[in-house]
């Protein structure tokens, strides 16, 4: 039983030819810099294959993307922004070497500022504010005549190059959320040029100067408040204008499917069509394969702190699993559900009626539920001493459950040996200490080996599972790893716009 939204898409390969059209290409490049170096360009790498494919036939690539969460500003107050700079830049471009403090005067406080920071006497900037009539005029006259005209050449010069390509990157802050650098790496991987848009909604006389063959990336979408604005009006006023930039609209950002963005669902609909990049390609059919056609018995294991977070993901998955491992936090309302004490950890009672419901829903659809039969405990609030294992699945008075024990690993393990497909999310225990990481470890290694061994199709989803996957090193050893949201939210069968909105295959 899939989501609504999760069907078989049109894809690059369905939409030739492209020679000569320009193609508008979603790319999640929201990648890590600092201090001006990307951290990693996974999600840059992403995105080759489906450019390669558009620029190998001639097609014009016009690439999309956000990155962080800058401050953003409307469309109305960019176009103010715009303005303000054209007659700033009209105003610095007509000097023609006449009165260089008339020159000085007319300038906006933060330009007086600049140049004298450069100047011998930069030492009374300090004690000026930016304001108009705060005396930086009177301190540029005092200046030697030929230390003004090398001051204004140079501001010239540098507004030239700079400030006048990027009306929305004047602070350092701004600057720390351009894709600028993206760019940069992006043409060493795809060893071509790549032109840079250093305003996206004011990109067309540039995008029509394009050829067959050609790149250019957007600057920061996300600049814009309209790319995710709450109001849908909004968001397809910004689509309309990127858009009208391209012929073709691809989506190649999975990992930001759930959004409703400008970019995401509202280019597909003011085109009236939308197909799925490579990488989308390739996820939308392993989500297919895995929920309506998983290699079988399809066995779910879920852990965590808290069952309130997990119940929809188990409520869905009771349709499509044939075991159901619980671990964790999450076991401990289950275990209460059947009796079991559960030490100091109290179970509202609402949540154990839910663990009981789902128990015999279980039950009633053959899917064989396996909880902890021993754990490891401690009465101490920030344990650190040896803990102490249960003999069973009672938890004493006072004690806390922060791993499973041996003898759960060792049912747990046979479970995973005699499945062919495995979904985890969410550890077994306080893995991030030591004392308490066996359990999850020990899951993610026999899940790792099965992987290896006999190709279990194994499946990783969430943060912290992933995290602990990373920490017992057997990340690379498992089928498909998923850090992001996206994944959970496709086990709990929920809509996901960024794919509803792109043409499904005939």
């Amino acid at each position: 039983m899939l989501p609504q939204t999760l069907q078989p898409k049109k894809g690059v390969d369905d939409i030739w030819p492209v020679n000569g059209k320009r193609v508008l290409i979603r790319v999640d490049f929201n990648v890590n810099i600092r201090t001006g170096v990307i951290e990693n360009d996974y999600r840059i790498r992403l995105a080759i294959p489906t450019i390669s494919r558009i620029l190998d036939q001639g097609g014009i690539c016009i690439l999309m993307s956000h990155l962080g969460q800058p401050k953003s500003v409307d469309i109305n107050t960019a176009a103010m922004i715009r303005e303000e700079c054209q007659q700033r830049k009209k105003h610095i471009l007509s000097y023609d070497g006449g009165s260089k403090i008339s020159f000085f005067e007319k300038l906006s406080g933060e330009d007086k500022a600049l140049i004298l920071s450069w100047s011998s006497r930069k030492e009374k900037l300090m004690s000026l504010s930016v304001n108009p009539g705060s005396g930086k005029t009177a301190v540029f006259a005092k200046l030697p005549d030929e230390e003004k005209k090398h001051l204004i050449a140079r501001f010239i010069k540098e507004s030239t190059e700079r400030v006048f390509q990027k009306p929305f990157q004047t602070t350092k802050s701004e600057q720390e959320f351009s894709l600028r650098l993206v760019g940069e790496r992006l043409a060493e991987l795809l060893d071509q040029r790549v032109f840079f848009a250093y305003d996206c909604l004011n990109a067309r006389k540039e995008i029509k100067k394009l050829g067959p063959g050609d790149v250019m990336l957007l600057e920061n979408l996300a600049l814009y408040e309209e790319e995710n604005s709450t109001d849908e009006n909004k968001r397809l006023q910004m689509a309309q204008i990127l858009a009208s930039y391209g012929d073709i609209y691809i989506n190649d950002a999975f990992t930001l499917v759930q959004s409703e963005a400008a970019s995401i669902t509202g280019i597909p609909k003011v085109m009236g069509h939308g197909v799925a990049g490579y990488f989308m390609d390739k996820e939308i059919s392993y989500w297919i394969q895995l929920l309506n056609k998983p290699a079988r018995p399809l066995t779910l294991i879920v852990g965590g702190s808290s069952l309130s977070s997990k119940i929809w993901l188990i409520d869905y998955m009771l349709t499509l699993v044939d075991s159901l491992i619980i671990g964790g936090g999450v076991a401990l309302p289950f275990l209460k559900a059947q009796g079991h004490p559960t030490g100091a950890t109290k179970c509202d009672e609402e949540i154990v009626r839910r663990a009981r419901k789902v128990l015999k829903t279980a039950h009633e659809r053959k899917v064989n539920v396996h909880l902890p039969v021993d754990h490891l405990c401690h009465n101490d609030p920030s344990p650190t001493a040896r803990p102490m294992i249960t003999n069973d699945a009672n938890i004493p008075d006072g004690f806390t459950a922060l791993d499973i024990g041996p003898k759960t690993i060792s049912t747990f393990a046979k479970v995973i040996g005699s499945s062919k497909s495995v979904i985890w999310n969410g550890p077994m225990g306080m893995f991030e200490m030591p004392c308490y990481s066996k359990g999850t470890f020990a899951i993610a290694k026999v899940i790792g080996d099965a992987t290896v061994r006999r190709g279990l199709l194994s499946t990783i989803i969430g943060g912290d599972t992933t995290i602990a996957a990373e920490r017992c090193e057997q990340v690379a050893r498992v089928s498909h790893v998923w850090a992001s949201t996206v994944a959970l939210d496709l086990l709990e069968g929920k809509l996901l716009p960024g794919i509803g909105a792109l043409d499904n295959k005939d």
